[in-house]
């Protein structure tokens, strides 16, 4: 795992260092955030693995959901411009992720999780700020997210990033964000 201290070598192209900071949560704990690297499979294939079924059935609505090497590949070998993702790390163990994904043009999905203990301080907020901040500068206008209805801690983290009127249909739950220097121009 790569961590602050160790070289900055064997990155994965168009890595963006930019992206490493230092958070410090509303309770006083501090968290290190860096974008994902392929390495991180190993250590997202034990997250999932001993991750509550509660977190796992509002991330992937499924409470037993494993993943397959190709998936653990795909979610973190990322290009950093159309998909892109940042964890959080607390004694280096991995305690929330977020990401987006293209979902059409100029369009982004976005989602995030966060271990148990690192919720209500803030944390999902800062992560959903950086990963906005991302798709700005990589052209993305919109973004959305797909939440179980039920879930309504996500939605008030939504609520608060800006997050428009939410849509249901079959208990899961959708809202858009336009974003971006195209919206910022027509909204002024």
């Amino acid at each position: 795992m790569l961590t602050p201290l160790q070289p900055r070598t064997g990155l994965p192209p168009g890595y963006p260092f930019d992206y490493e900071r230092r958070l410090e949560l509303d309770d006083g704990r501090f968290v290190y955030v860096r974008p994902v690297v392929p390495g991180d499979a190993v250590l997202l294939a034990e997250a999932i693995e001993q991750a509550d079924t509660d977190t796992l059935y509002h991330r992937f609505f499924n409470p037993a959901i494993r993943l397959d090497n190709a998936r653990l590949r795909h979610l973190t070998e990322l290009d950093y411009k159309k998909r892109f993702a940042i964890a959080a790390f607390s004694e280096g163990q991995g305690v929330a992720i977020a990401r987006y994904e293209p979902a059409g043009e100029g369009l982004a999905e976005i989602a995030v999780v966060v271990t148990p203990g690192w919720r209500r301080v803030g944390l999902a907020t800062a992560l959903f700020s950086l990963i906005e901040a991302a798709a700005i500068e990589r052209g993305i206008h919109r973004l959305e997210a797909l939440f179980l209805a039920e879930n309504h801690a996500i939605e008030r983290v939504l609520e608060k990033r800006g997050f428009g009127d939410i849509s249901i249909e079959a208990s899961v739950a959708r809202v858009t964000k336009d974003i971006g220097p195209r919206f910022l121009k027509n909204a002024g």
